[in-house]
Formats: C-alpha cells, sequence, structure tokens
C-alpha cells in the first residue's frame, strides 16, 4: 500500500508526521504599542522557549520540534528542508499533506502563499506547482494527469471556491469505497501549468470569506483545502501499469478569532474553536 511521501525521508525519527515552527518579527502594530518578544528558539536542537510577560523570574515553557525557523529564515529555506521531501513523494505516487496552523496574524498565508519580491519569500504552494510540473517534464515513460480543486468550510458550510455557484453548500460523504470521505459535487479542473494552478487558485482566493480583525485587517475568516490531483500512469516492457492517484493537500486552517461584539461574529469564533478542538482530538 501507499504510504506518506515523508515515510522515506523520516525513518530516523520512526513518524511520517512531522511538525516544524516558524516564527515571525514583530509587525508594525506590535512595535508601535512596544510589544516585548517571549519566544526564543534553540535552532540546533528545534527547540523553542516562551517566557510568560510578567514573570521573567519563573521558568520558560519548553517545546521541542522536528525543525524550527525564526523570522531571519527566509521561505525558500523552509521549503528545501520541510517541504520539498514530501512534494517528491507526491510525484512518485505517494499521498502528501501540508498543513498550515497558526493565530491570525502568525503567517500562514505569507508562508504558504508568499510574496513575489524579494524572491527567497515566495510561498510554498507556488514553489510546490513548479516542483511538480518540473518533475513532470523530467519524468521518463511516464504520463500525468493533474486536477485542482479547492474548498472552503465556513461556519459549518462547505462551499466550491472554484464551482459556478460559490454560495451553494456542498454535502460531505463517507461512504465511497476508494476515497473514503469525500465531499460531493466538488469540481475538479484539469490543469496543464504553473500559471494554470495559480490562476485555479487566484480565482478561489477571491471567493472566500474575508473580515476584518485586530491581529490583521484582511483575515481569512474559514477553513480551506487546496488540493492538486495526480494521476500517474507507468509504462513498462509488459504495457501500461494501472494509474496510482496521488492527491497533494494545502491546508490552511483558521485560528481562534477574537470574541467581538457582532453576533455573526461570535458564531465564527463558537465553531473555530470547535474546529480546533476536533482537529486536537484527531491528532
Amino acid at each position: 500500500t501507499r504510504s506518506n511521501a515523508f515515510s522515506k525521508s523520516t525513518k530516523h525519527i520512526g513518524t511520517s508526521v512531522r511538525v516544524v515552527v516558524r516564527s515571525r518579527p514583530l509587525n508594525d502594530r506590535e512595535k508601535a504599542v512596544s510589544s516585548g518578544v517571549v519566544l526564543s528558539m534553540d535552532l540546533q536542537h528545534c527547540q523553542c522557549f516562551i517566557w510568560k510577560p510578567g514573570a521573567e523570574d519563573e521558568p520558560p515553557k519548553q517545546f521541542t520540534f522536528d525543525g524550527t525557523y525564526s523570522g531571519e529564515h527566509a521561505t525558500e529555506q523552509l521549503y528545501n528542508e520541510a517541504v520539498c521531501p514530501l512534494v517528491e513523494g507526491v510525484t512518485e505516487g505517494y499521498n502528501g499533506t501540508i498543513f498550515a496552523y497558526g493565530q491570525t496574524g502568525s503567517g500562514k498565508s505569507f508562508t504558504m502563499q508568499g510574496v513575489s519580491e524579494p524572491e527567497a519569500q515566495r510561498g510554498v504552494i507556488p514553489r510546490a506547482f513548479e516542483h511538480i510540473f518540473e518533475s513532470i517534464q523530467c519524468a521518463e515513460n511516464t504520463k500525468f494527469l493533474v486536477r485542482a480543486c479547492y474548498l472552503e468550510i465556513y461556519n459549518e458550510d462547505v462551499r466550491d471556491l472554484l464551482g459556478n455557484d460559490v454560495k451553494q453548500r456542498l454535502e460531505v460523504k463517507f461512504e465511497h469505497p476508494e476515497r473514503g470521505v469525500h465531499v460531493r459535487d466538488l469540481s475538479m479542473h484539469s490543469v496543464h501549468s504553473v500559471g494554470e494552478c495559480e490562476r485555479i487558485m487566484e480565482r478561489g482566493c477571491r471567493n472566500r470569506a474575508v473580515g476584518s480583525t485586530l491581529m490583521n485587517k484582511d483575515s481569512s475568516r474559514s477553513h480551506s483545502i487546496f488540493t492538486l490531483h495526480l494521476e500517474i500512469c507507468r509504462t513498462g516492457e509488459g504495457g501500461k501499469i494501472p494509474p496510482e492517484t496521488a492527491p497533494e493537500a494545502f491546508h490552511f486552517l483558521c485560528r481562534n478569532a477574537p470574541v467581538v461584539q457582532r453576533k455573526y461574529k461570535w458564531t465564527e469564533t463558537f465553531l473555530m474553536k470547535m474546529f480546533t478542538f476536533f482537529l486536537y482530538k484527531t491528532v
């Protein structure tokens, strides 16, 4: 059976799940109010230390991860070290998931989508697009079919961000014998280049639920999953080998939103906390 793409590169740690943490520098608002830095990192040993504000005499809380990246590290380094092995596995027929989680304004979108300049800060997703299609061009005796889908979960409603009617609620089904849990009527779109992938994703991003928070004026108010499905058909001496499907999913998980007065915001906050609880139980 197909195993996780990390399995080949993580045998030394005995797990196919890796967790890395990335911190960001203080933003303008935090600098304006003279916020202090309560996080320090031991990059060599992949450890983080968090001090309680106003209680410097207390020992810090200590956490150990599979990788640590400070605000001085570019996304390029994070991708090469933590993501590249996963994407390599996907092009070979393994399943892989990149899951970004953090508080509002912590840098999830910056890490995953990035910025065009400088080059070193281009996001994980555009880098993965390029990586996948470069691998496809170099592959011998192999054909690939690449399809994309993009869904959003907002206040317990599942919507197709690439569908003809983005307001339509979709059903989550559990009975599919091969795919297991799947979303009925979720549209799939064939893509043939990095440019097509980027246009598809930009189209979906424009349809996402966005609202303003104290930490981020254009905060994503939902969970979203962008998925690339790769069907791989290899040819050998005996003819064609049955296709292998290797879906790669990029996840943005919304953080706990601050409590505000308006009713719909309260609903958002409650459901986000509930989603986070079930995520914790699942992991």
